[in-house]
């Protein structure tokens, strides 16, 4: 079973972190967000404007688990989105 969770990063947030995909320890979304925020403080800029998707489903609310395994798709505003 994969430990971690696979954030895929889009548009603003991608080229913010140099790359389209990190690993992340299980947590809430808040804590996943600080943790990757606290290698890239540009993303931290990002975030704030983004949606997010837990294994394709809205995330309403940062305070949502995380669980092992799992895919969140960090989602910035597309093009006057």
């Amino acid at each position: 079973m994969n430990n971690f969770v696979t954030v895929r990063l889009y548009a603003a947030a991608r080229s913010a972190a140099g790359q389209s995909e990190i690993s992340a320890l299980p947590g809430t979304l808040d804590a996943i967000l600080n943790a990757i925020s606290l290698t890239n403080p540009r993303l931290k800029q990002v975030f704030v404007q983004c949606s997010f998707l837990l294994d394709g489903v809205v995330v309403h609310g940062k305070e949502c688990d995380v669980p092992a395994g799992s895919t969140l798709d960090v989602l910035p505003p597309f093009a006057g989105g």
